[in-house]
């Protein structure tokens, strides 16, 4: 017997048109609380706080920053500022001092080779065969 496997887990039910049971809230409570204030308040407040509180409607049901929902970003950045934090400074010791060479001082000791004036292999030469 074959059953079917579930897809689209992640996709939410549609209940107001292209909008889920959560981004209808979102929206509705946008709407009441700017009607709400059309016909309390003037128009210039209206304006002022209407726009805004749309636009948080918007963020909270679209945007999604790095596959995760808007409203859990901004539980989990409230839950980062006010937990607390410990902070740990750990000194890391060298057992060797670092030392930099200079490219300019290796370039002069190779190019000035110092040449003995006479050899040490002939000296040793001279001394066994000439009996020194």
């Amino acid at each position: 017997m074959q059953f079917k496997i579930p897809q689209f887990l992640e996709r939410q039910p549609l209940i107001l048109g292209p909008l889920a049971f959560k981004q209808s809230i979102y929206f509705g409570v946008a709407i009441l609380v700017s009607f709400y204030l059309y016909s309390v308040a003037p128009f210039f407040i209206f304006l002022m706080f209407s726009v805004p509180l749309i636009t948080l409607a918007f963020c909270l049901s679209f945007i999604k920053i790095e596959g995760i929902p808007f409203p859990e970003v901004i539980v989990q950045s409230f839950g980062f500022v006010f937990s607390p934090k410990v902070y740990l400074w750990e000194k890391k010791e060298n057992l060797r001092p670092i030392k930099f060479k200079d490219q300019k001082q290796e370039e002069k000791k190779e190019k000035f080779l110092k040449v003995a004036p006479r050899s040490i292999l002939k000296d040793l030469r001279s001394k066994i065969e000439g009996g020194y």
